[in-house]
């Protein structure tokens, strides 16, 4: 009998400490980034709208154009309201991707900066990446969309 409260105890004891353990490394393991410079607002910025449009419906379409209008300068709602392209102006591409990251920044002036940002399509064999170039620019203090080009430095 005190062989089971012994096993009992130890059990006890390894389950506490391997979950002070996993929060520590969960905690440890987090990346916080502070960068309150005009590139880490607007790679904010670009983050925010490029994990808002790949974990939504990105087939081009007035409706889900309207969804992202938030994220985009007038100029550049007005230019893909009139456009009728199949492939997906952000990515520049006909196939979906799966995921993304944000690369490296650049200003331009105060208000203006280009986000790179690196987007990968995955399957069961290969993983391609293709890099783009966000132009964005701030306006009423928010940081938009206003152009997306592919980098010409991408694979």
């Amino acid at each position: 009998m005190f062989d089971r409260i012994k096993i009992g105890s130890r059990l006890s004891m390894f389950l506490l400490a391997a979950a002070a353990l996993a929060s520590v490394f969960a905690v440890s393991c987090r990346v916080d980034t502070f960068d309150t410079s005009p590139c880490g607002n607007a790679s904010d910025a670009i983050r925010s709208f490029y994990s808002f449009h790949l974990g939504n419906d990105m087939t081009p379409s007035p409706e889900n154009l309207e969804k992202r209008k938030k994220y985009l300068t007038d100029e550049l709602f007005k230019q893909l309201s009139a456009s009728d392209s199949k492939a997906d102006y952000f990515t520049a591409s006909e196939v979906f991707p799966r995921t993304f990251k944000i690369g490296d920044c650049s200003m331009k002036s105060p208000d203006e900066a280009t986000v790179q940002v690196q987007i990968y399509w995955k399957d069961d064999y290969d993983t391609v990446q293709k890099d783009v170039l966000v132009d964005t620019v701030k306006r009423a203090g928010e940081w938009l969309v206003s152009s997306v080009t592919p980098d010409p430095n991408s694979k």
